[in-house]
């Protein structure tokens, strides 16, 4: 086995959050069953200068769909629920949309329903932006916001994924029908005590008293400002947890679903929420597609990596583990900027000894950041302005307008293409790079870069 390279892994969270301004982080690293790196970055309290740990507390956002499926899972074991079950038999949907959905579709994003949008709203109204209003607090009122749906169905159980939320809130009241108790009691039972996972919540009285809760910051451009915490994502978001306690929980899903002498899993229902029912809509790293709770990558460098992300906004979390080499990572932050998904990639890299800098996105972040930049024609006649926004380019200036937005499409040698729109029409831009800088050719113009992009505004910290 690879020895993990902590300080490298360390150097590049740091530099990423330095570059994005997330607060913190924290983080867990799992070889064989133990933890061997775990750390904060960051303060979890900005404005109070409170450092992060392993223990602080972060929403997980839909790192929790994975918990739900796992409980889905136990019950099944016990004959209480099939995966094959329609979800009417728990949960009296009147809608055309749910006839042939059964729990296997909502736990595999396969419905034929696309995202609703009913989190994101509450979500949004929980950091006071009222752009609407959902009053969703119970089984009956989702089922009063589902009324109409069935014009919303746009393909056939099974045929493939629309990431529906709404879904795991159902599997939530699944769990809870099924078991006699709600879904988080069954999990913190079933589940999370013999993990010894004892500072995983979901309710509000149980954060609201804790002592170690990052502070959520919503970063909107130059300005960080903190806010409440999001609760109400319920079976689809909820959970609130720590580097340390799903540390335990890595540990035993690379054990095949033992923990310290104990099993809480069978290794058949592991097998069956890892298994890849659906290709994922975005693929990074070839063949990623859904299991239960799970996104699968088959072949990475190899081995199959399983992996979920989440995000609430102002918390973002990411999980992966590779069995066959005993290896996981957990992060978590109390912020958005950077890709946790890229960086927990990047940690999965290292614990295989593969260079984390030939990550496709990661090659790709660094060539966008080699070509921003001030742009000059000849003797100076214009000036153009590149810029990096997320994955593409965007390109300003004098003669050819503003906010031009640069699709990346490959490299070749010393060029580095890219394409853009004239009207309708597809017109190719091309920078080559040489040891002598970088030239920007685009329409008529040659441009040469002459110096670094115009500075970006400071974060504002709060005070």
């Amino acid at each position: 086995m690879v020895a993990f390279d902590a300080r490298r892994f360390d150097d590049l969270v740091f530099a990423k959050m330095s570059e994005t301004k997330i607060p913190s982080m924290s983080a867990a690293v799992v070889e064989d069953g133990r933890v061997v790196h775990a750390r904060g970055f960051g303060w979890k309290d900005a404005a109070g200068a409170t450092p992060a740990t392993p223990q602080t507390l972060y929403g997980i956002g839909s790192v929790t769909k994975s918990f739900v499926a796992l409980a889905v899972g136990k019950l099944v074991e016990s004959g209480k629920v099939s995966f094959h079950d329609p979800v009417t038999k728990f949960i009296p949907l009147k809608q055309r949309a749910f006839e042939g959905v059964e729990v296997h579709h909502l736990l595999s994003h396969t419905s034929g329903i696309p995202g609703l949008g009913s989190l994101e709203v509450i979500l949004f109204s929980a950091f006071r932006e009222y752009h609407h209003w959902l009053p969703i607090a119970s089984l009956d009122d989702m089922a009063s916001f589902l009324d109409g749906v069935d014009g919303w169905v746009v393909s056939r159980p099974g045929e493939k994924v629309h990431y529906l939320n709404e879904g795991f809130v159902l599997l939530g009241e699944i769990v809870s029908k099924a078991s006699g108790r709600h879904w988080f009691d069954y999990l913190r039972s079933e589940i999370l005590a013999p993990l010894e996972m004892k500072r995983t919540f979901l309710h509000k009285s149980d954060i609201s008293a804790d002592i170690d809760v990052a502070t959520p910051y919503a970063i909107r451009g130059a300005k960080m400002t903190p806010t409440p915490v999001p609760y109400g994502s319920d079976a689809a978001g909820g959970i609130m947890s720590c580097a340390a306690d799903l540390s335990n929980y890595v540990s035993m899903l690379i054990n095949g679903g033992e923990f310290r002498g104990k099993r809480v899993v069978s290794m058949d229902t592991l097998s069956k929420m890892e298994a890849p029912y659906a290709k994922w809509p975005i693929e990074n790293y070839g063949g990623d597609s859904y299991g239960y709770g799970f996104q699968v990558i088959p072949d990475f460098h190899g081995h199959k990596v399983v992996r979920h992300g989440g995000s609430l906004d102002v918390y973002t979390s990411d999980m992966e583990y590779v069995r066959d080499i005993g290896s996981g990572v957990v992060l978590l932050s109390n912020g958005t900027g950077y890709s946790m998904g890229l960086l927990g990639m990047s940690a999965v890299s290292l614990l295989l000894g593969v260079d984390p800098g030939e990550l496709r996105a990661v090659k790709l972040e660094g060539l966008l950041k080699k070509l921003e930049g001030q742009y000059r024609t000849y003797k100076d006649t214009l000036v153009a302005e590149v810029k990096r926004v997320g994955s593409f380019l965007m390109l300003s200036g004098e003669d050819i307008g503003n906010n031009i937005i640069l699709v990346p499409e490959g490299e070749e040698g010393d060029e580095a293409r890219f394409f853009t729109l004239e009207g309708a029409a597809r017109m190719e831009v091309v920078f080559k790079l040489d040891q002598h800088g970088v030239e920007l050719f685009f329409e008529r113009y040659r441009y040469r870069r002459s110096g670094p992009v115009a500075p970006r505004a400071e974060t504002t910290w709060p005070s």
